[in-house]
């Protein structure tokens, strides 16, 4: 390992903040909140941060751009990145994807809005690998269904990042239909119930996995409505072990209690 690659873990310079949870849990509203807050007078360095939604709205209006991230990007560097993705299916070829898009002048040109979104998906899974790639501070949000999540949280972790992670849910997936519906109502973007469902349990069932890798893990409770989000419990890694903040039953959630603490046993 090079003098410059060990300075740059010993001092914890490289930082990979991920923001995880199912649809209609808040994770945009813990962003904010993660955003706007302080740690000793300043504001959280959140490096460059991914949304694949985000990207997938700048994509629609014409509007997106890869100089953003300092890159520069082919078409060709993107159909070769999204054959070995695993987003590629039969409902979303590789033909499909190829004619939808140009890429001139590090610019994403739509030749239709058809599957739009999934374009954004790949891109943000690039965007991703990038930042990885050129040892960049970087955060992502995700709903954390799919097992790639904890993929790039361990090989960041190897490569010498200290990982966080954001993890909120809610203690029913109906709780989480209910805001998908609403959220249509203001204008937000659609998502199949029944895949509602699937990935509540999906993202459950990767979070302690995902925790174990953390450097800091902060698991947020979000289940009433018209209330704020509450913190449930946080742990720091110090010399191999876990600090908690507390270890209060009281404060425990079921979904808390059942993918994370009783596996811990």
């Amino acid at each position: 390992m090079s003098n410059n690659i060990s300075k740059k873990i010993k001092t914890g310079t490289l930082r990979l903040r991920v923001f995880a949870g199912p649809n209609g849990s808040g994770k945009s509203t813990i962003i904010k909140g993660i955003q706007d807050a302080r740690v000793k007078g300043r504001k959280l360095d959140l490096g460059t941060y991914i949304n694949a939604d985000d990207i997938a709205q700048l994509i629609f209006k014409n509007k997106f751009t890869f100089e953003k991230y300092d890159l520069n990007v082919s078409k060709k560097a993107i159909l070769f990145f999204a054959s070995n993705s695993g987003l590629i299916s039969e409902e979303f070829s590789e033909t499909m994807l190829e004619s939808m898009f140009n890429i001139k002048k590090n610019e994403v040109i739509l030749k239709h809005s058809q599957h739009f979104q999934n374009l954004a998906q790949i891109i943000a899974r690039f965007l991703r690998e990038k930042m990885l790639e050129n040892r960049k501070r970087f955060s992502f949000e995700t709903v954390f269904s799919h097992p790639s999540n904890i993929d790039i949280m361990r090989r960041a972790k190897e490569a010498g990042y200290k990982v966080y992670l954001y993890f909120v849910s809610t203690e029913d997936p109906e709780i989480n239909k209910f805001r998908v519906k609403f959220r249509i109502t203001q204008k937000g973007h659609a998502v199949p119930e029944e895949k509602i469902a699937t990935r509540y349990y999906r993202s459950l069932e990767l979070l302690y996995d995902a925790a174990e890798l953390a450097h800091q893990c902060y698991f947020f409770d979000n289940s009433i409505n018209d209330e704020t989000y509450r913190l449930i419990n946080h742990f720091k890694m110090r010399e191999s072990e876990k600090v908690w903040d507390t270890k209060r039953k009281s404060g425990f959630t079921n979904w808390f209690k059942k993918y994370y603490w009783d596996k811990m046993k």
